[in-house]
């Protein structure tokens, strides 16, 4: 009894040292945190304090390379200057963050602006007609300014609201005061952006000459579009990247006989991304020409709300895209039910696909698609890609198995229920046809041990997505 007593006592002592340590480790983490947040403002600003001009510089270049092409951010460079007296002697010795110029900034705004970006490339912004926008100066003033400088511009953004109307003439989504300049010489242009965000088709002038369609741009890249047509005049040989998003206000009807022409004549594009939105039914009859994309490597193309079934499968179609390695689809559609098969028309995509023979990746994003095992009915398609990924809730709620080998290496998958990750997982450990392609999950949590265990070395996590 002596000896249980005295292993009792010591427990006891044991348990109330603990306790209090407890109480005093706690007390120690806040006087800890109370004292980081009281010094964490001091730390940080004796840090910055502390680092080399040049690195400073490249601290603000780079934040302006991730918010330089945001509206309201022409006023990024002023900020940083009112910090502090080194912050202000390092801003105005550093050119690139002045480059941003648009009709936001007032005339006076502008020519320091241009003052201090010296002889850095320009990014020239035009808003026109945008609700909640103010403008410190006209257009005419800002093209009058700029244009004076047209040998440095490098980025060209034209983003108009609302269509433009005198008394005199309907200019759809033209600003007038740009046909004021119809012949720039632009030699180092590489990017060039116009959007119509709030477009009515019935409101817009197709029959104005195209504000741009003289400007010699012989280094443009890279073109983004909303709304908008092109034609081959338009383009030139350069342009690698193309970006068009047919996304209107209204239900319209696209004619894209001109643009499929424009993006043939560009023989050294390698990026394409079409976006459709609202698209209205076509006829019976509907026809797109025969398109040849001769060296298109990634090609992207999102549907969303409403789109013509007959429209869309007839436009994919046409293309002729002999090298195409990549392709991606987006589906968020508002479906008629008694006008559409979704699981049909998926399908059809899928047989589009087929006719591209150097394709070795393929993804699609899918919303509010019925239960559907899509990896069996890929696999069934287009079983020699290399990399595939999916993403949707409810892409694979059951198993199914393959009658046929796949040579895929990776399966990603994203944004999908646990079942239907479950599912996938399992069926890559018990049907040989998938052979030793390997599962990329964002997160191993969405599946069992016992899947995790059966998958071992074929599981990964968060690779890129081509």
């Amino acid at each position: 009894m002596d000896g249980h007593e005295a292993r009792l006592t010591a427990l006891k002592n044991l348990k109330a040292s603990r306790n209090a340590q407890h109480i005093i480790l706690k007390a120690t983490e806040n006087e800890i945190c109370r004292l980081q947040k009281e010094t964490s403002a001091t730390t940080l600003q004796r840090g910055i304090q502390s680092l080399p001009d040049d690195l400073v510089r490249e601290i603000f270049e780079a934040a302006f390379d991730l918010y330089g092409n945001e509206y309201g951010s022409e006023s990024y460079p002023f900020k940083l200057s009112h910090v502090n007296r080194r912050f202000r002697a390092i801003a105005l010795e550093t050119p690139r963050i002045w480059t941003r110029l648009s009709n936001v900034l007032a005339t006076d705004q502008l020519k320091y602006h241009i003052e201090r970006s010296k002889s850095a490339g320009l990014t020239i912004a035009i808003r026109v007609n945008m609700l909640d926008d103010e403008y410190g100066c006209t257009v005419a003033e800002f093209l009058k300014i700029t244009t004076a400088l047209c040998s440095h511009w490098q980025n060209f953004e034209y983003i108009v609201g609302f269509p433009v109307r005198t008394e005199q003439e309907d200019y759809g989504y033209t600003h007038p005061a740009l046909l004021d300049y119809p012949h720039l010489d632009l030699p180092r242009i590489t990017r060039f952006l116009w959007q119509k965000r709030v477009y009515d088709e019935s409101e817009d002038n197709l029959y104005l000459q195209t504000f741009f369609e003289f400007w010699n741009m012989p280094k443009l890249s890279d073109f983004e579009g909303l709304n908008v047509l092109m034609n081959p005049p338009l383009v030139v040989s350069n342009l690698a990247s193309v970006t068009l998003d047919f996304n209107s206000e209204h239900i319209s009807v696209w004619v894209l006989d001109d643009t499929l022409a424009a993006l043939a004549s560009s023989t050294r594009l390698t990026y394409l991304c079409i976006t459709f939105a609202e698209i209205s039914s076509s006829p019976l009859n509907f026809q797109v020409p025969p398109t040849l994309l001769k060296n298109l490597v990634s090609f992207r193309v999102k549907l969303l709300r409403y789109i013509d079934q007959r429209f869309i499968l007839t436009f994919l179609s046409a293309l002729k895209m002999p090298i195409l390695t990549t392709i991606s689809f987006t589906l968020n559609l508002t479906l008629k039910k008694r006008e559409f098969h979704e699981v049909d028309f998926i399908q059809e995509i899928f047989h589009t696909s087929c006719n591209y023979p150097k394709l070795q990746n393929f993804a699609m994003d899918l919303t509010g698609l019925p239960q559907w095992n899509l990896v069996v009915t890929l696999g069934m398609l287009l079983p020699s890609l290399q990399e595939v990924t999916l993403r949707g809730i409810g892409l694979c709620p059951y198993a199914a198995r393959l009658d046929a080998p796949v040579s895929w290496r990776l399966v990603r998958l994203r944004g999908f229920d646990r079942t239907s990750y479950e599912t996938v997982c399992r069926m890559a450990t018990t049907d040989p046809y998938l052979g030793s392609c390997k599962i990329d999950i964002p997160d191993e949590r969405n599946l069992s041990m016992e899947a995790i265990h059966l998958l071992g070395d074929r599981l990964i996590h968060e690779t890129c997505i081509s």
